[in-house]
């Protein structure tokens, strides 16, 4: 073998074999930061769905409330019921202005307190109907008289009363909360017959039956 040769052989590469190590490494790190970015991502997609889907059945748990609660004040027969706080045949019904300005924020055990258990009717206090809606809480609701309009002496009209109905619901745990408020009128008769059968709308050709307004309070 030449002289030459053995020298060509034996010249070190240690700068180039450096140079090699550090782009691999820089390639490995920017592989494993995209890995934890990736990763990051995923976990708070994950956060945010489950976050959704709480708020969402605890709108769809509030919502049931509501319509039941609607449709319990709508389909009772027989007069008006007296406005009464402190549960008058089992029933509360407040006065107009009798409630707090932000009722949404009031905890479960007072919305039981001032309100009712949703599909539990009032009177008996039997339950009639499950609406839970997978809620963590029981769905409640509470109800407010807060204008109404006098029958006519004549007969033509019946008393129309609006009253303002809240409900409440939750979703798997107690940290999602939803409340709504509707604004319900119903027509009543004057005197209450035995074989009163009908609900809302009542006689009169005036009567007026049903939800007027409704929005989202939390």
């Amino acid at each position: 073998m030449k002289p030459g040769l053995i020298m060509s052989l034996s010249h070190p590469r240690g700068p180039q074999e450096g140079m090699v190590l550090l782009i691999c490494l820089i390639f490995l790190t920017a592989l494993t930061l995209l890995g934890l970015s990736s990763v990051s991502d995923t976990v708070l997609q994950k956060k945010l769905a489950a976050n959704n889907h709480e708020s969402e059945q605890a709108r769809q748990s509030a919502l049931a409330a509501l319509a039941w609660a609607e449709n319990w004040l709508l389909g009772k027969g027989g007069i008006a019921p007296e406005i009464c706080t402190e549960s008058c045949q089992g029933l509360r019904l407040h006065p107009s202005g009798d409630l707090p300005s932000n009722p949404e924020f009031e905890d479960l055990s007072w919305w039981l307190e001032q309100g009712h258990a949703a599909g539990v009717d009032p009177y008996s206090g039997n339950r009639t109907a499950l609406v839970s809606a997978g809620s963590h809480d029981t769905p409640a609701w509470i109800v407010e008289s807060v204008h109404s309009l006098p029958a006519a002496q004549d007969g033509s009209a019946d008393l129309q009363v609006w009253y303002r109905v809240l409900a409440r619901g939750s979703g798997r745990t107690d940290n999602s909360i939803a409340v709504f408020e509707s604004i319900l009128v119903r027509s009543w008769p004057t005197i209450e017959e035995n074989e009163y059968i009908a609900a809302c709308p009542a006689s009169g050709a005036t009567a007026k039956c049903g939800r007027v307004a409704w929005r989202e309070l939390r």
